[in-house]
């Protein structure tokens, strides 16, 4: 019988049969190349989830716009913006209208949300108010000795549920210079032939103790123009322009001091971060690092009263006609005041000067030839890339009204639509 494993001779021991394996060197380029491919995936990887959060993010800010149309539809006027801590929330008016009425139905409505009767229900996440990017627990406990004698049963410490947006109540309308700052952080600085009369109010107009109800109509600047709802993420930590947590001990001079808890780090005279709280703040500008107020930083510079999220471009907004923007990072603070005034006629400027609608765009897209393209890159370019733009083919010799430009050059172009 044929055997293919091999035999020994008579008297002789059987060979033994050898297998090569990895050498020390083989393996470490195996390991090499794998850490090589880990490297290149890693960013890869990090764009999508942060592409994915900012989606999530744009959503949930389209939800709650939305719940605000809904609501101004069945009660003739938007949610009312409370000056006071201890008043109502204008989230919860709107639990309601994004499938919460179950949370409003159990709140006690004649004690402040920081009262034990409404213990259960202001720890309740609400997921439509969290932004994914954002890396603060969402429940947190906080000590305000200064809601003593403010309740028939003032929790202190406290437990509340976060919130990561907010209503804008108005521009501030600050004029005054808070060292170590050089400039005020207010309106009429960046706009200062505004009358003194000028409106400085958002869509719900601006915050008091006995607001009065507004509706979208009262929006002259135009819905499209004027946003409602903004992010302000880290609450109840202060963050800055860098991203990090600021500890108690290294708070800006802006914060009031004797009005901290610094035993969990937490700025206690802008609010608390709880959805339940009012929620609605005048907005203002900061120093390019965010430890002063005034200067030429609208987005992502402080929390502290300020638009801050953890996107990377700048911070989500909804606007009164239902839509949802970027706000870029580097925009001017008359362009962001411009925005957050809903009756305040300004005109508004271009930090980029593109023709209205458009935006400036460093990355490859189309836009409008120029008459004197000559007909060599008319060619080229539409012959390749145009028949993805449009289904009929160019005809020979034509020059198309598209062309394609692929520089790094910024350049303006119509924006995306979402």
């Amino acid at each position: 019988m044929r055997s293919d494993f091999p035999t020994a001779r008579s008297g002789e021991p059987a060979a033994r049969v050898l297998r090569r394996g990895f050498t020390l060197i083989e393996l470490l380029v195996v390991i090499a190349i794998i850490a090589i491919l880990i490297g290149l995936l890693l960013p890869a990887v990090q764009k999508v989830r942060a592409a994915a959060a900012r989606s999530q993010c744009q959503n949930n800010l389209k939800q709650l716009v939305l719940a605000c149309h809904n609501y101004e539809n069945t009660y003739n006027g938007l949610p009312l913006l409370y000056a006071s801590s201890n008043q109502l929330s204008w989230v919860t008016q709107l639990l309601p209208f994004f499938e919460q009425d179950n949370l409003q139905k159990q709140y006690n409505f004649s004690q402040p949300w920081f009262d034990a009767s409404n213990a259960g229900i202001v720890v309740q996440r609400i997921r439509i108010l969290e932004c994914p990017s954002s890396p603060v627990p969402r429940i947190y406990t906080a000590n305000d000795p200064g809601f003593a004698g403010q309740s028939a049963s003032p929790m202190i410490p406290f437990t509340a549920a976060s919130a990561d947006y907010f209503a804008i109540s108005s521009a501030s309308s600050s004029t005054t210079v808070k060292a170590p700052s050089t400039i005020p952080a207010g309106y009429f600085y960046v706009y200062p032939s505004a009358p003194a009369t000028t409106d400085l109010g958002g869509p719900f107009g601006a915050q008091s103790t006995a607001p009065s109800s507004y509706r979208l109509v009262n929006v002259t600047d135009g819905l499209s123009n004027t946003a409602m709802l903004s992010e302000m993420s880290g609450r109840p930590w202060l963050y800055l322009a860098n991203k990090q947590k600021v500890l108690a001990a290294n708070f800006p001079s802006y914060v009031s001091a004797g009005l901290e808890d610094v035993v969990d780090d937490i700025p206690l005279d802008y609010g608390w971060g709880a959805w339940a709280q009012n929620n609605n703040f005048g907005v203002g500008t900061w120093s390019s690092d965010g430890t002063m107020q005034g200067g030429p930083c609208a987005i992502n510079c402080s929390n502290y009263r300020g638009v801050l999220s953890f996107h990377s471009a700048g911070a989500q907004a909804a606007f009164a006609d239902g839509s949802v923007h970027m706000l870029s990072q580097g925009m001017s603070p008359a362009v962001f005041f411009a925005l957050v005034t809903a009756r305040g006629g300004e005109v508004m400027p271009s930090d980029t000067g593109c023709p209205d609608g458009w935006v400036l765009s460093s990355s490859p897209g189309w836009r409008r030839a120029s008459p004197r393209a000559d007909a060599a890159i008319a060619r080229r370019s539409i012959r390749s890339a145009a028949r993805s733009f449009s289904k009929a083919k160019p005809r020979r010799g034509r020059k198309s009204p598209w062309s394609l430009w692929t520089t790094t050059t910024p350049r303006c172009r119509v924006p995306e639509r979402r």
